[in-house]
């Protein structure tokens, strides 16, 4: 991982702290949405603010260094790879994703890392949890995560309402339990995070918080593989949980 220049934002005392949080941002020419949402993040909520770039071209490195924030360079490609290849050199205890396209919410950020303080192993922030909505979900989206998240409930101790959503925050060391990288194929690690935590027995929850429509750009997955990869490592899942096997 190439680490390029800049100390992070000052922050308020780490030994007020009860655990170290990691604000990470994946970014690839996401200046548009950096410039309007980096203003409205409480640094002193965290310990770090890490900006992984997938190869921008159009300032969001400059950018970021500039606002004093830390820059590693992405190795592999694949937003998977993105975190979970920072997450193995990161000393943090907690971490979190933060889409800085505009989809994730500043104020949401200080209940979520209040429930982490408060001993909660996985966090994420609800779109359709009560009176939140997502205003980016399309009608195949929002069906896509309807169909996974039920299917991830008899997994986990809890009815889940949005295991993809890339806003949550968790414990580091989920990522390096040796059977996540095993099931980590494909663009599936937030919902991986989801599964991981289920059949650990971590203690996990979902709070609600809307999803505004993004700024800038536009959307760089594929509906149909990615849907295709989350629900066979959702079945491999299934596989360990009920028949033990390892697949």
């Amino acid at each position: 991982m190439t680490m390029t220049a800049g100390a992070t934002a000052s922050v308020s005392e780490p030994a007020m702290r009860q655990h170290t949080i990691a604000l990470l941002l994946p970014t690839l020419n996401e200046l548009e949405g950096l410039k309007a949402i980096l203003p409205l993040i409480d640094r002193s909520l965290v310990d770090d603010i890490v900006v992984i770039d997938g190869g921008s071209r159009d300032g969001t490195v400059e950018f970021a260094l500039d606002a004093g924030l830390t820059v590693v360079s992405q190795l592999r490609p694949g937003l998977h790879f993105a975190v979970f290849d920072i997450a193995q050199a990161l000393p943090h205890d907690f971490i979190i994703e933060f889409s800085p396209d505009g989809n994730c919410k500043a104020d949401q950020l200080p209940e979520l890392v209040a429930k982490l303080h408060e001993g909660y192993d996985h966090v994420v922030v609800s779109r359709y949890l009560a009176h939140a909505v997502s205003h980016d979900d399309h009608v195949v989206t929002a069906f896509g995560n309807w169909m996974f998240s039920r299917l991830m409930r008899p997994l986990a101790r809890f009815p889940v309402t949005d295991a993809l959503n890339i806003y949550r925050g968790y414990r580091r060391r989920i990522l390096l339990d040796p059977d996540f990288e095993f099931y980590l194929k494909g663009p599936v690690l937030e919902p991986l995070v989801t599964g991981m935590c289920a059949l650990r027995g971590e203690k996990a929850m979902e709070i609600p918080g809307d999803e505004p429509v993004r700024i800038g750009g536009v959307t760089k997955r594929s509906i149909a593989y990615n849907g295709s990869m989350v629900l066979l490592m959702i079945v491999r899942l299934y596989l360990r949980k009920f028949l033990g096997w390892r697949l």
